[in-house]
């Protein structure tokens, strides 16, 4: 009946969704199935706007029921839908974002995941886009080897199954281009689709204090929460003192732990809030007590954050760690030359004379704290006025050469015929 449209696509995809919650497993996959190809469907040659709005709205309810099961295989399609580019739009991802407050674990784990980009990756045991595009890649080319042309025309070999071969390749060739440009369009971060940015965050942030989830758990909210920071150029100043709990030589991925850190740093962040963590890698990380892999992995940190922000480092503790360049160990020694040839092109005045190098400018410093450089033009149009300036130019020479010589050798022969 609803292929010959006989009943209306949302009524029956709402019962669809309803019927998530029943405990028949083989059921709700194939639900799961029928609902994620029929979106896919109705969306194919145009947007069906009302049809997707209100479907959203019906899980933004499903998500707040006591049903995990229900509320799980929903969240599941939305995901799926995302992810084949059906809805790939800023409101899908606001739904998904909001399961990460719901009463379930599993749709908030699920919800973690998606935000930070596994949904771009394929699922095993299902076709991804990429490779359906990559599928339809292949059937136009072998295609072509059979027709043995590049663009499937073949003269010397008419007939019905020619022909029939060369539809059929105009059809994959079509198919091809409009899944590229599709895949070439939709490619967005959900991250960056959020509406408010800083109100997750402070809420997520808030949920991690509070939280008894097992450790991986907790990581994944960590790493969210630091690209949201360093993403959105967010101000959470109560972040980094709960991330520095963590910051210890023998913690459980504690070079994940650094990684987020780095990654939540931003031009925005003052160096009061930076200060503290540079000088807890130094006392705990950056030790003659410490091991030497440690003691790298504590330089290569600092240079990363003072890349981002260096006004967070002060002269008496870089005087300290570019001393660690005399250490034995290679790496260490790799590691602190690549600090101190970061302050010697960002901030030679803090070093000591010594270790500032031939040929410094003692003027070059970062930009003060909030200060943002101001396009006052379009990057590259000088090269555009250069080539105009060289055009006229030689068209100018072009013009000398073709005029001036000309007419002063027309003035030369009338003198000489006037002598004669």
């Amino acid at each position: 009946l609803r292929n010959r449209g006989m009943v209306p696509p949302l009524a029956l995809l709402q019962r669809c969704f309803r019927l998530f919650r029943c405990r028949d497993k083989t059921l709700r996959a194939r639900l799961y199935a029928y609902v994620v190809t029929d979106i896919k469907t109705a969306n194919r040659k145009a947007r069906d706007q009302p049809l997707n709005r209100a479907l959203q709205n019906h899980v933004i309810h499903i998500l707040q029921e006591p049903s995990s099961v229900g509320a799980k295989y929903a969240l599941r399609a939305m995901i799926e839908l995302y992810r084949r580019q059906v809805w790939r739009d800023a409101k899908t991802v606001n739904v998904i974002a909001s399961a990460l407050f719901c009463p379930h674990p599993k749709l908030r784990i699920a919800a973690l995941h998606f935000l930070l980009g596994a949904h771009d990756a394929p699922h095993d045991g299902e076709d991804s886009e990429e490779e359906e595009l990559q599928e339809a890649r292949g059937a136009v080319s072998k295609l072509r080897e059979q027709l043995g042309g590049k663009d499937g025309s073949h003269e010397s070999r008419p007939g019905r199954c020619v022909n029939k071969k060369k539809r059929k390749l105009q059809r994959a060739m079509r198919s091809s281009k409009s899944r590229g440009k599709a895949e070439a369009a939709a490619s967005f971060a959900a991250l960056h689709l959020l509406h408010d940015p800083f109100t997750l965050a402070e809420k997520l942030f808030a949920e991690l204090r509070r939280s008894s989830e097992r450790f991986e758990v907790r990581l994944l909210m960590i790493n969210l929460l630091s690209r949201l920071v360093g993403a959105h150029r967010l101000q959470l100043p109560n972040f980094f003192p709960y991330l520095q709990r963590y910051l210890q030589p023998h913690q459980r991925d504690i070079t994940l732990l650094l990684a987020y850190l780095v990654q939540a740093c931003h031009e925005l962040l003052t160096a009061e809030m930076l200060s503290p963590l540079l000088l807890h890698l130094a006392n705990h990380f950056v030790t003659d007590k410490s091991r030497p892999e440690m003691v790298a992995i504590g330089l290569n940190t600092t240079r990363e954050v003072c890349a981002r922000v260096p006004l967070a480092m002060d002269a008496t503790l870089l005087a300290d760690l570019i001393e660690y360049r005399k250490d034995r160990d290679k790496a260490v020694v790799a590691a602190a030359r690549s600090l101190l040839q970061l302050f010697r092109d960002r901030m030679p005045a803090l070093l000591h004379k010594k270790y500032r190098g031939k040929g410094c400018d003692l003027g070059e410093k970062p930009d003060a704290y909030g200060a943002l450089q101001v396009a006052t033009g379009v990057e590259g149009a000088e090269l555009l006025s250069a080539r105009e300036a060289r055009l006229a130019a030689a068209g100018k020479l072009r013009r000398d050469e073709d005029g001036g010589p000309a007419g002063e050798g027309d003035t030369d022969d009338g003198s000489e015929e006037e002598e004669g």
